[in-house]
Parts: structure tokens; C-alpha cells; sequence
């Protein structure tokens, strides 16, 4: 009996040598590693040894949650992202063991890195919130790697509940080149609270940041007359053709005076029909200053032109009224450079005081013509059919604001540097002498 038992231990030990024997253990010389800390990690440079036994090489390491990460590189790449991380740390271990065609593996072989702070929380470092006309803006930059999700939020009232809760405004994935966002608010207050939250793509959350008291600065249209505005004589007057300072303040945004005009307009004559229902500015209008007076001290918020809405009618030219400044043209005539600036006691247009507030400045040149902000003028195929049909219409309009700042001012000038070129298309230009027209004129200001 104990002979067999003798018998047996041997037999064991011998399978056992032959088993360490066979173990898969290759030589380490010619393996190069290098750790460079990135945002969220750390990139591995490798280059493996010449050795035929080895497929592959494994990475263990545990991100920053505790969880096991396994990470696999071969003879076909140089380096390997050790990602998974939110916090700049050092000192992090991993196990780098070698595998071979029979997914047999190595003993482990233990190394540290470092990483820096990752995009869902390094997001923070470079982030503006700030005031923005009835909202606010967030304004951000990225590191080089990003990953991750951001959501904004601002403290308001819940439509389901009506009580105070977090409404989510936007959630995007965090870009390499940065942005800046723009939020306007249904729910109308006069300041916000805002709350901006990372998160990884995993769906963890990363940061949260509580930004309060920021100023929503609400805008309201404050009313403007003809008796507010002076020009100093540019306007070209004419009761005929409904040009004027009057109708810079009516009301009317689209053409309606036109239109009506239009019905009777004799095509035989080839003169147009001459009746705008718009403000006409010159000759040699550029550069000359408009002031505005707001009867009191206010935050100016943005000033909104208009032009006129594609009519089907000729545009003046000829023995009409101001047939001799249209020329047959609209669109050369609307402003595409504007500059506005403000004063809180002087309405002389030379005083030392005026303070730049925003401008308009688009490309003049023909080529620009699908960005310009008056390009559906000329887009006759959406031309009324009647005056019912001019009602449906949305009309053309653009902005020109002011940084949301709580700066008051009475008095507002406008120069209307430049209009849009057209002559590119048949060589000739039409407005050599620098009119300007204007269909409406708007002013708005931050709500008391």
C-alpha cells in the first residue's frame, strides 16, 4: 500500500515539472513603456519585444470608480489610451502582463501613471455663464481629448407641478473646439439661478456647478414716434410716393402700402410703381448720423430694421417720384453695415461722449447674397397674392444688439455705413450716390 501511495506522489511531481516546464514566460528585454498623462487618463507608448511567442499585450487597472478595466494592444499600434478617469492622479497601477497565440498569459508585471483632469470636469475651468438678453449664455473651451455629456438647467417652475424644480434647457456632448450657447427663457424672471452638470459617457455624474443671480435682463419694445428721431435732413419726404420719418415708426413692417399701390400700377409705362410706404435716406446718406432719443434713461437692449417683403412690382425708375434713386433697384439700397452708440446726455451727434453699443456688419459683395439678412426680399416665388395673404407672412427683419450690461443711455446714434452691392450682375451700380431705406425701425430695452 504505501508503495502505490509513493508511486502516485511521484507520478504527480513529474506532471507538475512538465507543467512549469510549459508555462508561458518570455524574456522582457526589448519591451519599452511610457506613461504621458492626458485629459481623463493617461496614453501608453509601447514597443514590444521581438518575440515571435508573443501575440499580444494585456493592461489591468481599475478607473475611478474601482472598476476592472482590461485594456489589449499588439505589434499593429504604438500606444494605447488608458482611459475611465475624471480627477488628475498619480501613482495608479497596472498590471502589463504578454499573451500568446493560445490566449495563454503571462505573469503581470506592475507600473504607474499618471492622468489629469477629464473633459466632464475640467469643463468648469474655462465656463462663463453670464447675462444674456431674456436669458443667459454658457461659453466654454475644451481640452484636447474630450469625452463626456453636459447638461444646463435653470431653476424655474414646473408646467406639471407649478412648483420650483430644475428645468433642463439643453444637453450636448462636450466638443473639442469649445462653444458659445445662447438660452432664452419661456418663464419670464428677473434673474436666474443656473446649473450646469457633467457626466461621462457611462452616465455617471462627474461635476455640478450652482451659478446664482444671474441677471435674465428681459427686453421689452419701447415705443418711438417720428418726434423721437432726427436725421438732420436725409429723409426724402414725398406724400405721393409714402416715403418718410413717418413711416420709419407706423408699425406697417412688411410693404402693405406697396402692395395696395401695386394693383394699379400701369405695366405699359415700364416707370414701376413709385409708392413704398418706407423711410429713404440721402443722397450720400453713408456715414451720416440718425439719433434717436429715448425720452429717458435706459438700458438700450438691440435696435431692428426691416425691409420691405418681395412684392410682385417694379421697383421705381424713370418719371416717377424718386425714380432717379431706385433706379429700378431695391436691394442695394438695404443697410449691411451699421454701427450704434450710446449717450446718456448729449444728443449732438460730434459730443466726446458717445459709447460704442453693437453694430451690424455683413459682407456687402453680390457673392454674399444667400447670407445677407435681406435675402428673401428677392425671393418673389413667397410674394403675396393679396393683403389677406401679407397678414400670413413672418416679416424680414435683423438685430443688431447690445452687450447685456446695466448701462443707461437717452439718446442712441445710428450711421449706416454701407448697403449691399448688386451691380456685379450686369456691371452697373445703381445707388452711386449712397441712399439708404429702412421699412420699420424698432427700439428695445431691458424691462424695470
Amino acid at each position: 500500500m504505501k508503495n502505490t501511495i509513493f508511486l502516485l506522489l511521484f507520478v504527480f511531481a513529474l506532471f507538475a515539472c512538465e507543467d512549469d516546464d510549459s508555462a508561458f514566460d518570455p524574456s522582457m528585454e526589448g519591451l519599452e513603456i511610457k506613461f504621458t498623462p492626458v485629459a481623463g487618463g493617461a496614453m501608453m507608448h509601447y514597443n514590444l519585444p521581438n518575440n515571435s511567442d508573443i501575440f499580444a499585450m494585456n493592461i489591468r487597472y481599475k478607473d475611478w470608480q474601482g472598476l476592472d478595466v482590461l485594456k489589449a494592444c499588439g505589434y499593429s499600434g504604438d500606444s494605447v489610451l488608458l482611459d475611465g478617469f475624471t480627477r488628475s492622479q498619480e501613482g495608479i497601477k497596472a498590471q502589463i502582463s504578454f499573451v500568446n497565440q493560445n490566449n495563454e498569459e503571462s505573469g503581470a508585471m506592475e507600473y504607474q501613471f499618471s492622468t489629469l483632469d477629464s473633459a466632464p470636469w475640467s469643463f468648469f475651468d474655462d465656463l462663463t455663464v453670464r447675462s444674456s438678453w431674456n436669458g443667459f449664455q454658457v461659453i466654454y473651451k475644451s481640452p484636447s481629448v474630450v469625452t463626456g455629456m453636459v447638461h444646463i438647467f435653470y431653476l424655474g417652475t414646473n408646467p406639471l407641478t407649478q412648483k420650483e424644480d430644475t428645468i433642463l434647457m439643453s444637453s450636448f456632448p462636450i466638443t473639442q473646439q469649445g462653444d458659445t450657447l445662447s438660452f432664452i427663457q419661456k418663464q419670464e424672471r428677473s434673474s436666474n439661478t443656473i446649473i450646469v452638470r457633467t457626466e461621462d459617457f457611462h452616465g455617471f455624474r462627474v461635476r455640478q456647478e450652482i451659478y446664482p443671480d444671474i441677471d435674465a435682463f428681459r427686453a421689452e419694445q419701447w415705443k418711438m414716434s417720428a418726434s423721437d428721431f432726427n436725421d438732420f435732413g436725409l429723409s426724402r419726404e414725398s406724400a405721393k410716393a409714402k416715403t418718410g420719418v413717418e413711416y420709419l415708426f407706423d408699425g406697417e413692417l412688411k410693404g402693405l402700402e406697396r402692395l395696395i399701390a401695386s394693383a394699379y400700377e400701369d405695366k405699359d409705362a415700364r416707370t414701376g410703381t413709385e409708392v413704398y410706404g418706407a423711410y429713404l435716406a440721402g443722397p450720400y446718406a453713408y456715414r451720416k448720423p440718425m439719433i434717436l432719443d429715448l425720452r429717458e434713461q435706459k438700458t438700450p437692449a438691440w435696435i431692428r430694421i426691416y425691409c420691405l417683403y418681395p412684392i410682385l412690382a417694379q421697383h421705381a425708375v424713370g418719371q416717377v417720384t424718386w425714380g432717379n434713386v431706385w433706379i429700378g433697384s431695391y436691394e442695394d439700397k438695404v443697410p449691411c453695415k451699421i454701427s450704434v452708440y450710446g449717450n446718456s446726455t448729449s444728443s449732438d451727434p460730434d459730443d466726446e461722449g458717445w459709447v460704442y453699443l453693437g453694430q451690424l456688419d455683413q459682407a456687402p459683395e453680390r457673392e454674399a447674397v444667400t447670407k445677407r439678412w435681406s435675402r428673401l426680399t428677392t425671393d418673389l416665388a413667397s410674394a403675396p397674392k393679396d393683403v389677406d395673404d401679407l397678414e400670413t407672412k413672418n416679416p424680414i427683419y435683423v438685430d443688431i444688439q447690445f452687450p447685456p450690461v446695466n448701462n443707461k443711455y437717452r439718446y442712441l446714434k445710428v450711421l449706416v455705413l454701407d448697403t449691399f452691392d448688386t451691380s456685379r450682375e450686369d456691371g452697373i451700380n445703381r445707388n452711386q450716390q449712397e441712399y439708404f431705406t429702412l421699412q420699420e425701425l424698432e427700439v428695445y430695452v431691458k424691462k424695470d
